[in-house]
């Protein structure tokens, strides 16, 4: 049993893989520990490493280091909640700053949602898949098919599996910042579709009171009904609510409108009823609702497909985003 120090230091490490693209060394990692306030020696970060490879949270690949499992990954997400608090906020703000979009040559860095599915599945995942997009719930058309053996960001796509690649909505927060537009990311929720259009939401959660994305957590607790809501024009999807400064609202309708000329289709044009829960926005802020990228992928889970979603995964180029279903 590792006390709580030692459980921080390995949680630390496990943070450090997840963020890395490729397998890194203890010496990397003790360099990135020393800047995180964890001055631990390249020595003892290789005996908190066997540590984790016991544990079945990491594991080594040849000589170029060690990268975290799917089991890492799990662990990461479920780690002590005193350890995590920040985190994902903490998160989204690298994400978002990091994305460089441009939306004239339609190129640069977007943020990614993954999903790793078992591969019996894949007809019918994607037959799904393209139905939620065809029906608008979601943030791009376009998406990427990773193979089983290959690694999109700090995500494996485990032997037996594959990978499917969805934008992330939180592109939408970085293009505005990226344009000189203050923007903030308040809540993640399940969004009511009655008759066919956007209504209300029925449950939220903020970004900034929780270690997990909401999004994430709705998805695995399969609260959505996303397939109605297309199908029979009544049933629950997912999404989220940004703010900009009201003086902004025009510049914003513009920019969106331009991302939607480039194919982000995500942000929601009719207005939701007034009952938002938890919402105490004033007149001086400007509310953005956008379907989450994720819906695509939280749409298997209620036809109990095996899938697995690691929403706000990472960056990608959007180049590499080049499949329609």
């Amino acid at each position: 049993m590792t006390s709580i120090e030692t459980r921080r230091k390995l949680i630390e490490i496990l943070r450090i893989l997840d963020a890395s693209d490729d397998a890194i060394g203890a010496r990397t990692i003790a360099a990135s520990l020393g800047k995180r306030g964890y001055p631990i020696g390249e020595r003892a970060v290789r005996h908190y490493l066997v540590l984790l490879d016991y544990k079945g949270f990491t594991i080594k690949i040849g000589n170029a280091g060690r990268i975290i499992t799917e089991k890492g990954l799990n662990e990461l997400n479920e780690a002590i909640v005193g350890d995590r608090v920040g985190f994902l906020i903490t998160k989204i703000e690298d994400l978002v700053y990091r994305t460089s979009f441009d939306l004239k040559q339609r190129n640069g860095d977007i943020i990614i949602n993954v999903a790793t599915i078992d591969k019996n599945d894949f007809d019918r995942a994607l037959e799904t898949a393209a139905e939620t997009i065809d029906n608008g719930y979601t943030v791009s058309p376009f998406v990427r098919i990773v193979e089983e053996g290959e690694k999109v960001g700090s995500v494996f796509v485990p032997y037996g599996s594959f990978g499917f690649v969805t934008m992330c909505s939180m592109t939408i927060n970085g293009m505005l910042i990226k344009h000189g537009i203050p923007s903030s990311i308040k809540y993640g929720g399940l969004l009511k579709i009655k008759e066919g259009m956007p209504s209300e939401y029925t449950d939220v959660i903020s970004y900034q009171g929780t270690s997990l994305d909401p999004i994430q957590i709705f998805a695995s607790r399969q609260m959505t009904s996303i397939l109605a809501a297309g199908r029979r024009g009544d049933g629950t999807v997912l999404a989220n609510t940004q703010t900009v400064p009201s003086i902004a609202a025009e510049r914003t309708l513009k920019l969106l409108q331009d991302a939607k000329r480039a194919g982000i289709v995500g942000w929601i044009e009719s207005p939701l009823e007034d009952n938002f829960l938890g919402d105490n926005s004033g007149d001086d802020v400007m509310k953005i609702n956008i379907f989450a990228g994720a819906n695509p992928m939280a749409s298997l889970h209620e036809l109990d497909m095996k899938v697995k979603v690691y929403s706000l995964s990472s960056l990608m180029d959007a180049k590499l985003l080049n499949q329609r279903l």
